[in-house]
């Protein structure tokens, strides 16, 4: 059973018990990443993540490394434009030690200028990999542009102009407005003692300050009202009643890379994290690219052979949502492989979904969410996303109930409401000279521009 509490200090922590298990996977997530930064700081939330594992008060680095290696080595920790999350998973007998440790990194890292130094270079050459992946650029450049100006475009590992001027005492101011007690949620599941666990807890992480008075006795504010969160797709309609919503803006943006295939992705505005409509997005995902037998996949690449890798997804996040279709294709092909989407996307509009295939991918997302829940990973992850993002946790059953319930009629009113009404953003990364960006542009304009979208 899935336990939410709540520290003194307003810290969140959700529990679930798996006594079938001799393992149990525990998360710290601080609701921060890029998308808290701004043009001058962007790259520090990524940049203290390194920095956590660099030393603290009591432990070198290396005291650091050989703890992790003693519990598993299995300790590490991520960056995203909303989290950042420092989690690890052991046997149940070592979860102190993970515990202590992790709370050490939080209240007591060094975060000193010769470490910032070395770790500056760690990340230039993490930046320089990234670049060379023309698969992660083209969805980093669109959403770059998509959201323009505002900090969700932003790059998660930041420029290196920006990594390289940070000092310590950013580092440290960052960290003492946003490592607050009210945006951290701690997450464990797996076999342990909950009173055990508690009681550390408290003594761990119950130093970290608290801004807001009211998040102490915050049990009465897990579940957030329904009403604030935002169960429509990302519009600009909607944008104009709500500031605080980042602009989705139509854009077509490329980028010189001479590879020998072009790397396409377009996006349409959609649902952000904690929407009611989670579940038919999985199913519409599902079977217009998000699966072998989707009906992009079986077009475009088992029928008609032109690309090797066709596939959706979706991007969310608290205050957005994207919907992305990416391809990999041989220039040659590219402006026939566009109209061939257009044209399976458009019949997904116009053509009823058939009780067969509805029942088919159904059945595929239920068993996908169903094995998505087996580890105690994947369960420690699943509700910390949860409560950070809606304040209490949807059960399994809840989520299978919901699918279990989608219509054909569902299924066809979600499509016409992310890509029938809306126009998409196209990014393309290749070779200028293996085709004609201004040709592509036009072909994206004439297929996928909505006549009453201004220009992109």
């Amino acid at each position: 059973m899935v336990k939410v509490n709540v520290l003194k200090n307003g810290i969140k922590v959700v529990t679930e018990e798996l006594s079938y298990l001799r393992t149990v996977s525990f998360g710290v997530w601080i609701r921060v990443g890029s998308a808290k930064e701004n043009k001058e700081n962007n790259g520090i939330s990524h940049m203290i993540e390194h920095m956590l594992f660099k030393g603290t008060k009591s432990k070198s680095a290396k005291e650091i490394a050989d703890i992790i290696a003693s519990i598993g080595d299995d300790v590490n920790a991520f960056t995203s434009k909303e989290q950042t999350c420092y989690y690890g998973t052991t046997i149940t007998e070592s979860l102190p030690i993970l515990v202590e440790l992790v709370a050490d990194m939080l209240c007591n890292s060094l975060l000193s200028e010769e470490d910032l130094r070395k770790e500056k270079r760690v990340i230039y050459e993490e930046i320089d990999m990234y670049e060379d992946s023309a698969d992660d650029m083209v969805h980093e450049i669109l959403q770059q542009n998509v959201f323009k100006d505002h900090p969700l475009g932003y790059i998660i590992s930041g420029y290196k102009k920006n990594v390289r001027s940070f000092k310590r005492r950013q580092l440290i101011d960052f960290m003492e407005k946003h490592y607050v007690a009210e945006n951290i949620v701690i997450s464990v599941a797996g076999n342990f003692s909950e009173n055990e666990l508690m009681n550390q807890l408290e003594r761990c992480f119950g130093g970290i300050r608290g801004t807001n008075p009211k998040a102490l006795n915050s049990l009465t504010l897990l579940k957030k009202k329904k009403e604030e969160l935002l169960l429509a797709p990302y519009e600009e309609k909607y944008q104009q009643k709500q500031d605080e919503i980042p602009s989705y803006h139509t854009c077509f943006c490329h980028r010189h890379k001479d590879n020998e295939q072009l790397h396409i992705n377009l996006a349409y505005p959609s649902i952000p994290l904690g929407s009611d409509e989670s579940v038919v997005f999985a199913v519409v995902n599902s079977m217009l690219g998000g699966s072998n037998n989707s009906r992009l996949f079986q077009r475009i690449r088992e029928e008609l052979s032109l690309v090797y890798s066709i596939y959706t997804y979706g991007s969310s996040f608290e205050k957005a949502g994207l919907f992305h279709l990416d391809i990999t294709v041989n220039p040659q092909q590219a402006f026939r492989v566009l109209r061939e989407t257009k044209l399976v996307m458009d019949e997904f509009l116009a053509t009823p979904i058939t009780i067969e295939e509805l029942d088919t991918h159904k059945a595929q997302v239920k068993t996908e969410f169903i094995l998505g829940s087996e580890s105690a990973k994947a369960r420690m992850n699943s509700n910390a996303k949860s409560v950070l993002v809606r304040g209490y946790v949807k059960t399994l059953d809840e989520v299978i109930e919901e699918l279990n319930r989608l219509s054909a009629e569902d299924i066809n009113r979600f499509a016409n409401k992310v890509w029938g009404d809306s126009s998409a953003s196209l990014c393309v990364i290749g070779a200028e000279s293996g085709v004609s960006f201004r040709a592509l542009k036009k072909e994206y304009q004439n297929l996928f521009l909505k006549s009453t979208n201004t220009k992109a």
